[in-house]
């Protein structure tokens, strides 16, 4: 997701449409369980509407669609008209019609104490205004209800044993979404962002899943295909040393002797008391 109108990309750094959809799908696999827990401990019943901003891939709108049952809702939007059209298949062939996709800005959402819940995984890292899309979220939430962000330390990642490929990575992908005035390190900044936010009884923790196999492994191969061309606009890396760096980067993914972890993921909650904020 970006502060960009629908369907311009020039802000976000990892690519969408139908390829970012796939890494997409792969990440809301590896995540499945460790959202549905926190959404389910901090509240989610049958029977609420819950906002995702940003939903990328919608798999997190359609488990919500799923947990909220026939008497609740979702809505879930995101810029990238896209990938909302491939969720609206994704909806249509899984016969549900308790969820609706909208393409369009964080930055424009204009609701007005309309959910129980309202929510945003890996965004406001995107943003180059995430306070002033948090503000939008508490708007949109009713008195009482609760606001759940899950947001990126980057460099918070780790691999083991060493491999130059993967620290490049994590340099590279940080300073790509630097240079364009998004903040790959906002995991910490969340819980004073949610104070500004006039956000009450705050709460956090922090996960990082680490694997020596399976889909979670690859997590960062698919980012750096995803972000090549990013860093090739800006400079930052040339298309034959990424050519090289995924190479090294898939040798040692295969390998069933190293370890590689996601980004730290910094889990923070609070509750909007009060129908307005300053």
């Amino acid at each position: 997701m970006s502060n960009e109108t629908p369907n311009k990309r020039s802000n976000y750094i990892i690519a969408g449409g139908q390829d970012g959809k796939s890494r997409l799908n792969v990440l809301a696999e590896v995540l499945y369980l460790h959202t549905r827990a926190l959404l389910e401990a901090k509240g989610l019943l049958p029977g609420m509407r819950l906002l995702d901003v940003g939903c990328g891939g919608g798999n997190v709108a359609m488990m919500t669609a799923r947990l909220v049952g026939p008497t609740g809702s979702v809505t879930a939007i995101d810029f990238d008209r896209e990938i909302i059209a491939l969720d609206q298949q994704d909806v249509v062939a899984a016969g549900m019609n308790n969820i609706a996709f909208h393409a369009m800005s964080a930055y424009d959402i204009n609701y007005d104490n309309k959910f129980d819940i309202v929510y945003s995984r890996f965004l406001l890292s995107h943003l180059e205004r995430p306070l002033e899309v948090l503000k939008r979220m508490v708007q949109s939430v009713q008195p009482g209800g609760k606001i759940i962000v899950e947001d990126i330390h980057f460099s918070g990642h780790f691999c083991y044993p060493e491999c130059k490929a993967f620290d490049d990575y994590v340099t590279y992908f940080t300073k790509a979404a630097r240079n364009n005035e998004q903040d790959a390190e906002i995991g910490p900044r969340l819980p004073g962002l949610f104070r500004q936010a006039g956000i009450e009884n705050i709460g956090f923790d922090v996960i990082q899943p680490t694997f020596n196999t399976g889909k979670g492994k690859w997590m960062a191969y698919l980012t750096l295909d995803k972000i090549k061309n990013t860093l090739i606009e800006q400079r930052i890396a040339t298309e034959e040393s990424i050519v090289q760096m995924l190479q090294e980067l898939e040798v040692f993914t295969n390998d069933e002797h190293t370890i590689m972890s996601l980004p730290r993921i910094f889990r923070v909650w609070g509750t909007k008391i009060s129908e307005t904020i300053d």
